[in-house]
């Protein structure tokens, strides 16, 4: 028997856990320190290998038809609204939705904008090549070693992102960005829909999609156990507040900034966040919870000591439904001068 299974909601909290560990060998030398971790604080890096790229004629490209623009028109604002912790390469991203009931803040002080702990240093790349300048959809014409991308799978698409030599691997470069059918070697350049940050950042994926589940066997007891099968229509990147590592005691997530990977539309653009936290700006972001509705386009941030329980969640949700299919009903018999039945 299959069960289809939707994600109407999504909770996020901003201190995921557990924290994620680190691994050792199996066998370490008694008395023996493990080796240390590279830092990419310190001094700027050798330079690395640069990779043989093989020119070839593409005849691929992508159709009309699945480019369709789900997405609304934005208006960029001067700040991104994120309070003391404010980038300077960030300046340009959208404003984030502060609910106009709420208490005016201040606007951060100049001197704010100047550094920010945890900053990830730049390292060179002889094989970077930056794609924010080219045009969308745009098949190029190099192959893509993709052991240097973040490699993030969709439905309808599979999503590179140039990443940065580091322990966490979770450092993200969106200078560089490619698109690709599945299992295939045809890259072009996705849609970017928001300005991208000028800086490497430290971000968490979180996947918006369907699994479909096939229940166990229960009469014939050797056929397999289970079957999954995922279907990632999007996926969120969450940076981490201040680029802080996933192990640091203070580590949280930074609801404010989030990208939305679409798998349809094959692009990429920050998320509209509306804050509903009285505070505003001036809030404790570590009891921020995120709630993602309307199938991953409206996310609103409240304090997670307003969380409903989940019994009120799905009577809500059915009282809503119940609503909506008795006035379709009714409907049909309104929409006419007469009646029918009569």
């Amino acid at each position: 028997m299959a069960m289809a299974t939707t994600t109407p909601l999504l909770l996020v909290s901003s201190r995921p856990y557990p924290h994620r560990h680190r691994h050792f060998p199996a066998n370490p030398k008694p008395n023996a320190l493990p080796p240390p971790l590279p830092s990419l604080r310190t001094s700027p890096a050798a330079p690395l290998v640069p990779l043989p790229r093989r020119r070839r004629n593409v005849t691929a490209a992508y159709g009309d038809d699945d480019m369709d623009d789900d997405f609304g028109d934005f208006d960029a604002d001067d700040a991104d609204g994120v309070g003391d912790d404010d980038d300077v390469d960030n300046e340009q991203d959208y404003d984030v939705d502060y609910d106009r009931l709420l208490a005016p803040v201040k606007p951060p002080p100049p001197s704010s904008l100047h550094g920010e702990e945890g900053d990830i240093a730049m390292v060179a790349a002889d094989s970077f090549v930056s794609t924010q300048d080219s045009a969308s959809d745009t098949v190029v014409d190099y192959a893509v070693d993709e052991d240097e991308f973040h490699k993030i799978r969709l439905l309808h698409c599979d999503f590179l992102i140039r990443k940065v030599p580091d322990p966490d691997d979770d450092v993200f470069d969106f200078r560089e960005m490619y698109v690709t059918p599945p299992d295939t070697d045809i890259y072009s350049i996705p849609r970017v829909l928001a300005p991208m940050p000028q800086k490497y950042m430290r971000c968490t994926k979180k996947d918006f999609g369907r699994y479909n589940v096939t229940e166990p066997p229960v009469e014939h007891l050797r056929d397999p156990l289970y079957k999954t099968e995922r279907e990632i229509m999007k996926v969120f990147l969450t940076k981490h507040y201040r680029n802080r590592r996933a192990d640091d005691p203070d580590f949280f997530l930074d609801f404010e900034e989030i990208y939305v990977i679409d798998s349809k539309t094959r692009s990429i653009t920050r998320a509209k966040v509306v804050v509903s936290v009285p505070e505003g700006k001036k809030r404790d972001r570590r009891n921020d919870l995120l709630l993602i509705r309307d199938g991953g386009e409206s996310f609103r941030i409240i304090d997670k000591t307003k969380r409903d329980d989940a019994t009120t969640v799905i009577q809500r949700e059915e009282w809503a439904k119940s609503r909506q299919d008795v006035e379709k009903h009714f409907r049909k018999l309104r929409d006419f001068d007469h009646s029918n039945w009569f």
